[in-house]
């Protein structure tokens, strides 16, 4: 390794998160109504609910009856009629309703990260995360053997806050990176988080060329041009130095 990162000590006014029982419940009727689509003559679905060996058994013969021990979220709605329409759901389905749903999903519509959002993620604590790993980034460029062109590319962005200091590191070394053609893509889902991004990072708004996979561009206060996609797939290929931060 290059460089080895410790664990930044968490700030006490950080918010804590405590579990509340909503997400286990709904979990419950998700299971509940997924279990009787793949075996309807099957037995009531029994589940752990904790303790010394303690096990709850529980069906669900209708909307009704789920409204009665959960609260009935329109997500939780969206699911139930999900497996009641076509069958039981994979986890990978699960994760992809409840997070990117468009009209519900949890990163769609709102600002969830930072002080008063649901959680912190490293470069939200200090610019010296995003810097490390800017310099990082600029020290495997060179031992790859400089070459002409490259991709910045990082995965699910955030607010933007990890490029805008790795940004900020390749201005810094401009006399090293001025000969390099360098481009910025953004893989973002979320129309909330992506609005946030073009103002922590873009100067002014481009237009899109006809036949674009990206759908907004812009160019960076460093003079870099931005994109944002949808997905990885649409990133064009080329030599691409790839950014994907997973742990808060």
């Amino acid at each position: 390794d290059l460089f080895s990162c410790q664990e930044l000590p968490v700030p006490e006014e950080r918010p804590k998160r405590t579990a509340s029982g909503d997400a286990a419940r709904a979990l419950r009727a998700i299971f509940s109504a997924s279990w009787s689509a793949k075996q309807p003559l099957a037995p009531s679905p029994c589940f752990y609910t904790g303790g010394a060996a303690t096990w709850r058994c529980q069906s669900f013969s209708s909307e009704k009856k789920v409204e009665e021990n959960s609260p009935v979220t329109p997500m939780l709605k969206h699911l139930l009629m999900k497996i009641k329409s076509t069958g039981p759901i994979t986890v990978a389905e699960y994760m992809r309703e409840v997070l990117t749903n468009p009209v519900k999903g949890y990163y769609m519509h709102h600002d969830m990260i930072g002080e008063k959002g649901d959680f912190v993620t490293s470069p939200e604590i200090s610019q010296m995360f995003g810097e490390l790993i800017g310099v990082w980034l600029v020290s495997e460029w060179m031992a790859s053997g400089k070459c002409k062109k490259f991709q910045l590319v990082e995965l699910g962005p955030g607010r933007g806050s990890l490029t805008n200091d790795i940004l900020r590191v390749f201005n810094q070394l401009d006399s090293l990176l001025s000969k390099c053609d360098i481009s910025v893509h953004l893989v973002e889902v979320s129309p909330k988080l992506s609005e946030i991004q073009a103002l922590t990072l873009a100067e002014k708004r481009g237009e899109l060329m006809d036949g674009s996979p990206a759908y907004m561009q812009g160019v960076a206060k460093t003079g870099l041009p931005v994109f944002w996609y949808r997905d990885l797939s649409d990133v064009p290929a080329g030599k691409v130095l790839l950014v994907w931060w997973l742990f808060n």
